[in-house]
């Protein structure tokens, strides 16, 4: 009886360990893929503070940390919606005869009915790097696969598309 139940602790324990073993390699090897998408566009993200890769979505924020001391992560991740907003605005073909404020008015109108996100989920912090100016930069990453993000277009915004 004892031999029975010590060879059932036994394949328990190894059944554990192989679980282990086998789901930490899998997330090692995302991380890997991560690490990787990441390295191509990391210039793209540096000049424009959002770049998109075969499966995530990059975001750049920074904050300064003087300013925000207690809640560094969440005031940078607000300044990479921010980023994000712009990149947005700049990906649409606007027509030369309005003006800068009225091009922003109809942009900020058609995101309250239509955002950006419709839910974004497991947003996490790829890259923290904390430069000498006390500036605190942030890359956020999310993946495409759970995540999209919806960019308005030159027709959506009731435009005929010039460029």
């Amino acid at each position: 009886m004892k031999t029975a139940q010590y060879i059932r602790v036994k394949v328990m324990k190894l059944m554990m360990i192989f679980s282990f073993v086998f789901f930490s390699q899998q997330s090692l090897s995302l991380e890997k893929h991560l690490i990787e998408e990441y390295k191509k566009i990391r210039a793209e993200i540096e000049n424009s503070k959002f770049a998109i890769s075969d499966n995530y979505y990059f975001l750049f924020g920074s904050v300064t940390v003087e300013d925000y001391e207690d809640d560094i992560e969440f005031f940078a991740e607000a300044n990479a919606y921010e980023n994000l907003e712009v990149y947005a605005f700049n990906q649409i073909c606007w027509p030369d005869y309005l003006d800068t404020e009225t091009k922003v008015k109809i942009f900020y109108k058609y995101l309250e009915v239509n955002p950006l996100f419709d839910f974004n989920k497991n947003i996490t912090v790829l890259k923290k790097e904390k430069k000498p100016n006390d500036v605190i930069n942030i890359i956020y990453v999310f993946d495409r696969e759970n995540n999209t993000i919806n960019f308005p277009s030159t027709r959506q915004l009731g435009f005929i598309n010039s460029c």
